[in-house]
């Protein structure tokens, strides 16, 4: 079976290219395109379609606010974000929008391939770059987890690499060497993530690391490192 395509992105170098390079492989078939999210809605409506990637820079409709008009238009429609933002938040909000598959523009054109094919048999997919925990977190905590990634998202870009490294093990010595800032710069930042996030020891940040999907699980504990089917 041929599995039909609608690629919605801004720029037609991307729209183009997709095109061109997705048809070396004949199960995949791109029988519609679309500039940006009301064109791509515009084609569900008149063409029979299994899978839409979607390109997160469109400036009119997009990110969430697409997947979600997207899957009301066709609720067992397959939704992949292509996108060169690899923040968590970015990944979450997306997922939580309704999107199951989330590839980096950096990525291959078979990992694009494989997130199609993934999500259309009713799996998750994201960029091997990226950390498959979000995916596990998305799907246990579909409730409250926005609640928890909103609190990430009131840290600073500094705070949050003090963060990481923080739930990473570093200690304050080696953050100011790995950052280039003053070990007093790093107690501040420190002291922001604890009051922000209301965490108090090292091994609370690592777990609340793990579940947001900053850091990575244990190899023992992780998930596989592109996909998860769904439950």
């Amino acid at each position: 079976m041929t599995l039909q395509v609608l690629i919605v992105a801004e720029f037609p170098v991307v729209e183009e290219g997709l095109d061109y390079l997705l048809r070396d492989y004949p199960d995949i078939e791109v029988v519609a395109t679309a500039s940006n999210g009301v064109e791509g809605l515009e084609q569900l409506r008149k063409t029979p379609i299994d899978i839409v990637v979607h390109d997160l820079c469109s400036v009119e409709l997009g990110g969430p606010e697409a997947i979600t008009l997207y899957l009301e238009e066709k609720p067992q429609l397959g939704v992949i974000e292509y996108s060169s933002q690899s923040d968590e938040v970015a990944v979450f909000e997306s997922l939580k929008a309704g999107a199951r598959g989330y590839v980096l523009k950096s990525s291959s054109i078979d990992e694009l391939v494989n997130a199609i094919r993934e999500v259309h048999q009713g799996g998750y997919f994201i960029s091997a770059e990226l950390n498959p925990a979000i995916i596990q977190f998305y799907l246990d905590h579909r409730e409250n987890a926005s609640d928890q990634l909103s609190e990430y998202q009131l840290l600073t870009d500094r705070e949050k690499q003090v963060f990481r490294l923080l739930a990473n093990g570093k200690q304050t010595h080696e953050i100011s060497e790995i950052l280039c800032i003053s070990p007093k710069t790093v107690a501040k930042h420190r002291a922001a993530v604890k009051k922000k996030l209301s965490l108090n020891t090292t091994a609370e940040m690592a777990k609340y690391a793990i579940q947001i999907g900053v850091i990575n699980l244990p190899s023992n504990e992780a998930p596989s490192p592109t996909h998860i089917k769904s439950s």
